[in-house]
């Protein structure tokens, strides 16, 4: 059984459970990073003491070794039991790890726990939410796009998660924070639960290339092994200090941004994959490269920026006051603006909408004057000296009006090109290039020193720039190779 054959063009019900399971992920997300930083930089009183470094390069370790994971979890929708399953258990898993967060006095035991457990979670998870959308439209659909706008939309909308766990974190503690996030979680996946038989009829249910059974039980029986075998040499490296939170950055970070080039090889390499298909999986790597350069832009708003929320900005202003992880529902909101224009340009445009290539390219470019806006009050206001909120408001209309071209686009994209043996797969590889992005963060994160951040942003921003010109330059090219074998 082949999913796509399966496929509707749009079923109401099934795409709202998915938009809500959406909604509440981005919550947990969002909530949970924004206030994640802050917990580990704060004084062991009130969080855990680490130096504003270690505190940074842990959550880009963290979001990086969460995507790289997603492998797993999308290979096994793929060949070993369908996506809906492991959308429904990953997400539990993940719940559970945060609640962990929520344990007063559960220190650095917890901190460790409650990330391997998300990790874990969303290594089952994969990419199954989204791959489950794409399936619900015809490859040529043109609402495929407006769909994956209004997804982006409802992540954002949980994005606007940082305003109420940075609140409660605020007046109640880090750890009442980390509660609301994973019980926002739980409870959205209750629509997904309840109406997953209802709605979604056979969509997702089975592998689309399904491993035969001698093979299954090699493949499980290797991996138990191999993860026993990591877990071992990871408590032993623990326990002896052979290995710094740095020295762990930079590898993760390397083989963050080599992975998803060598996945997207197997998969133009393999026998189950035509030349059409091969050809579109090799172009779209540009798009990769893309996302993980836009990621890494976002990893500095995480990460250097929010610690500079907290020390070098402002947070009163007309009479209100701010938190520090109160300004990363900024995006959220102009994500829901901007992704709600999006959609209804593209559904209102219909096939005379931009391709996908135009609207990478122009993001790419909004993504990085975010950076060269950043880098003129770091220029030009001395350390110590209290800037306008209004310079982080206009760095994340900047780089969320990329977002919004940026990452609905390049998802949808995955989903349509897909080679059919590897329709989970193929979006994992794209969200593998954002853990390529998140570790190209914590790797130039490295190269941060205090007192130069203007010429950080800057370069930063130059190199964004210029790759989204690029792409505009070599539009029509781009799209005929994405495209090829497929009806426009």
């Amino acid at each position: 059984m082949m999913v796509a054959k399966n496929a509707r063009d749009g079923r109401p019900s099934a795409f709202a459970a998915l938009a809500a399971t959406s909604l509440g992920t981005g919550f947990a997300t969002y909530g949970v990073s924004a206030i994640l930083i802050l917990y580990l930089y704060a004084a062991p009183t009130a969080g855990l003491g680490f130096d504003r470094v270690t505190a940074t390069q842990i959550l880009a370790v963290f979001a990086t070794v969460g995507f790289i994971t997603g492998t797993a979890g999308s290979f096994a929708a793929d060949r070993l039991v369908g996506m809906r399953k492991l959308l429904l258990v990953g997400n539990l898993i993940k719940a559970a790890g945060v609640a962990l967060l929520a344990v007063p006095g559960g220190g650095v035991a917890a901190l460790w726990g409650s990330l391997a457990l998300q990790v874990v979670g969303s290594g089952v998870c994969g990419q199954s939410l989204n791959a489950l959308a794409g399936a619900l439209y015809d490859r040529d659909s043109p609402r495929r796009a407006a769909a994956f706008s209004l997804l982006y939309i409802t992540a954002n909308i949980g994005a606007a998660a940082p305003l109420l766990t940075g609140t409660v974190a605020l007046h109640f503690g880090y750890h009442a924070g980390f509660a609301v996030a994973a019980a926002a979680l739980l409870l959205s996946l209750v629509p997904y639960w309840w109406g997953q038989r209802r709605w979604f009829g056979d969509i997702g249910l089975a592998p689309v290339d399904p491993l035969p059974p001698s093979a299954r039980r090699r493949l499980l029986g290797g991996a138990a092994t191999v993860l026993v075998a990591l877990g071992l040499a990871g408590t032993v490296a623990g326990m002896n200090h052979w290995v710094s939170v740095a020295g762990l950055t930079t590898v993760i970070g390397w083989a963050s941004l080599a992975l998803p080039i060598v996945y997207a090889v197997v998969m133009v390499r393999s026998a189950k994959t035509s030349a059409a298909e091969a050809r579109r999986v090799r172009y779209f790597v540009v798009f990769m490269i893309g996302n993980a350069i836009s990621i890494a832009v976002y990893g500095q708003a995480t990460g250097i920026l929010a610690l500079y929320a907290a020390d070098s900005v402002r947070l009163t202003y007309f009479g209100l006051h701010l938190t520090p992880a109160g300004f990363q529902t900024v995006p959220a909101v102009f994500a829901i603006l901007f992704g709600a224009v999006a959609s209804v340009a593209w559904t209102r445009l219909g096939r005379r909408q931009p391709s996908d290539t135009v609207k990478f390219g122009l993001g790419m470019v909004l993504w990085g004057l975010g950076p060269l806006f950043m880098a003129v009050p770091l220029a030009i206001f001395p350390a110590g000296v209290r800037v306008s909120p209004l310079w982080l408001v206009g760095f994340y209309a900047l780089i969320t009006l990329g977002e919004a071209l940026t990452s609905p686009i390049g998802t949808a994209l995955a989903t349509r090109i897909a080679p059919l043996a590897f329709t989970t797969q193929l979006v994992t590889v794209y969200s593998l290039s954002q853990a390529g992005g998140n570790g190209l963060a914590a790797l130039l994160v490295t190269l941060y020193r205090r007192g130069h951040e203007a010429t950080y942003f800057l370069v930063l921003g130059l190199v964004t720039v210029a790759f989204g010109l690029g792409m505009l330059a070599w539009r029509r090219k781009l799209s005929a190779g994405v495209t090829s074998g497929l009806r426009r």
